[in-house]
């Protein structure tokens, strides 16, 4: 019976040490260099610019202004709708649907794991069902849709993370 005490603090100990929490009571999470939302117009463009580019090029559509719109609105639905979730389950605390909340309260990054899935989810099915019968090549339509949507969004996280500082 002694020995099973003493192996259980043993294992609380460890299992404390080897994973510790901390804990921010009574501050608050603030922006030290810059929000998000000052480096958005720049992700919004530099975004833009290549997917447009992937679908003209790799997924063989001649119409590059088409291209460029279709594109646009599709990056334009993908980026409100992780926003407009995160407004919605704001109401209990903010007291009603808050966009600006969503963008502004917590430390919270703009692209996170989920928002790459979210994008290709939303933004795939409106490009291609747009272009499938404007392309040569549906596949490579596809691969372009897919590959571009995980680059840009992979690089503008990165960018986030390192113009982006925040802290508690």
């Amino acid at each position: 019976m002694k020995y099973k005490i003493i192996l259980i603090a043993i294992g609380i100990n460890l299992f404390l040490i080897i994973f510790p929490l901390s804990v921010y009571a009574n501050s608050s999470w603030h922006w030290v260099t810059v929000s998000p939302m000052v480096v958005l117009p720049f992700a919004i463009i530099f975004t833009l610019l290549i997917e447009t580019a992937s679908v003209v090029k790799f997924g063989k559509v001649a119409n590059s202004k088409k291209a460029f719109l279709v594109v646009a609105l599709a990056n334009l639905l993908s980026f409100i709708a992780p926003y407009l979730v995160r407004a919605y389950h704001f109401i209990p605390t903010s007291g009603g649907f808050s966009i600006m909340a969503a963008f502004n309260k917590g430390p919270y990054y703009m692209i996170l794991s989920g928002y790459l899935i979210l994008t290709i989810i939303v933004e795939l099915p409106v490009v291609y069902q747009m272009f499938k019968k404007a392309t040569s090549n549906k596949k490579s339509l596809i691969t372009a849709i897919l590959l571009s949507n995980i680059v840009t969004t992979l690089l503008v996280a990165v960018f986030e993370r390192i113009i982006c500082v925040g802290r508690w």
